[in-house]
């Protein structure tokens, strides 16, 4: 990692107002029939993210939460427009009409999963510029329009970061299932309510006492962890891993995908940054992350995708000599061993190796004129418009186009 300053920021605020951050889904159009097995609802939603919205949904549908497809995932502090399929008709609680709202639009011949997202179009606020500022974000997004930006992972992906373990799912790996548990049922989510967290402390004090645990409970699943461990004469490692299978398959499938996009975040910015004099790092919740400067960008092809580490294991997979020695030097600095990819921890969860674009263009990127911001006095505001394949962060954008350095 460079020995360099890290590079940081012009002066912005994004989603200060869910209408701020506005996101819609695009659909395949082969996914959207006239007839089919399976209903396609339109999604509208502020202010809720997607699991929680569909377990609403769910409830008061009368149907199980497995029996809903999706295409992706939405944040919960945006405007957001997504595609979720059933085969029965779904329904919103009336207390929630003014937050969530579901449009018929067609129907398909299988439920909807991500093969069905072709990308999103996203309108975006910035506020809270400085005036004096506006030529250095003019020309990053001239830079972007033209060389596009590094596709990282950003933090939505990384919600359970930890600032001790990084991930609940490295202590599991490293022998440790308990500590695994613990983070998953008392580290607080980013924006969780004072309730909720206060809970979830109180729970870390009682950690060992699971009678007192059990009554705290809440939720099913906590009360039933906390319930068998009270009842378990003899609790080992192997009681933890028992209780860790129990989470629901989504959540235990996004333990594993975060420890992909960490990784392949580190090992890219290894990578790229391994001249730092062609570049910056800038700090994230993560891990710092390297961003190129832009002649650098334009010699990545656009077309050129880099694996992300999983089954089979790194050395059966295609990568460079470069590469590899990069991604073991990765590896070493996050303390996990190569055979980590071998095969997934969890028996029912797959852990495949997948490409991932490195380097991501926008199409149709738009920004309109600088105006005044009706939220922060003397300062500006400017919306930008733009579309991004499925699992690019327009967050990542942003920060490349606020990024103070000139790279």
């Amino acid at each position: 990692m460079s020995t360099h300053p890290f590079s940081g920021f012009l002066v912005y605020e994004l989603k200060q107002n869910p209408e701020d951050f506005q996101v819609e889904e695009i659909l395949k159009p082969e996914w959207l029939k006239e007839s089919g097995k399976w209903t396609i609802f339109r999604l509208k939603k502020s202010g809720w993210n997607t699991l929680d919205a569909l377990q609403r949904i769910a409830k008061e549908s009368r149907v199980s939460l497995s029996e809903i497809g999706y295409a992706g995932k939405k944040d919960r502090h945006a405007t957001t427009t997504q595609h979720i399929s059933a085969e029965q008709v779904l329904r919103v609680p009336k207390d929630l009409s003014q937050a969530l709202h579901l449009e018929k639009i067609g129907h398909s011949e299988r439920p909807l999963s991500p093969e069905a997202n072709a990308g999103n179009r996203f309108v975006l606020t910035l506020r809270n510029l400085i005036e004096k500022e506006e030529d250095a974000i003019r020309k990053n997004f001239e830079k972007i329009s033209g060389s596009g930006f590094i596709n990282y992972y950003d933090s939505q992906r990384f919600s359970r970061f930890h600032p001790e373990f990084r991930l609940p799912i490295f202590p599991f790996l490293q022998g440790y299932p308990e500590t695994c548990l613990k983070l998953l049922l008392t580290d607080p989510f980013p924006g969780e309510k004072k309730q909720a967290r206060d809970r979830k402390k109180e729970l870390q004090t009682l950690w060992g006492n699971w009678s007192a645990c059990e009554k705290l409970s809440g939720t099913k699943l906590e009360s039933r962890i906390f319930s068998l461990l009270k009842k378990e004469k003899n609790v080992t490692s192997r009681t933890y891993i028992e209780l860790i299978s129990l989470f629901p398959e989504e959540e235990l499938l996004m333990l594993l995908s975060s420890l992909q996009s960490l990784v392949w975040n580190e090992f890219v910015s290894e990578l790229l940054g391994s001249d730092s004099s062609s570049g910056v790092w800038i700090k994230t919740k993560s891990g710092p992350l390297f961003f190129p400067e832009d002649s650098l960008i334009q010699t990545i092809p656009s077309d050129y995708n880099l694996q992300v580490p999983g089954a089979p294991g790194i050395i059966t997979l295609e990568y460079s000599k470069k590469e590899i020695g990069f991604l073991r030097s990765a590896l070493s600095r996050l303390s996990l061993e190569e055979s980590v990819f071998k095969k997934s921890p969890f028996p029912k969860m797959k852990m495949n190796s997948f490409e991932r674009n490195l380097r991501v263009v926008p199409e149709n990127f738009v920004w309109e004129e600088f105006e005044s911001d009706d939220l922060n006095s003397e300062r500006k505001k400017v919306k930008i418009s733009f579309r991004l394949p499925s699992g690019c962060y327009a967050t990542m954008l942003v920060k490349r186009l606020m990024l103070r350095a000139d790279v």
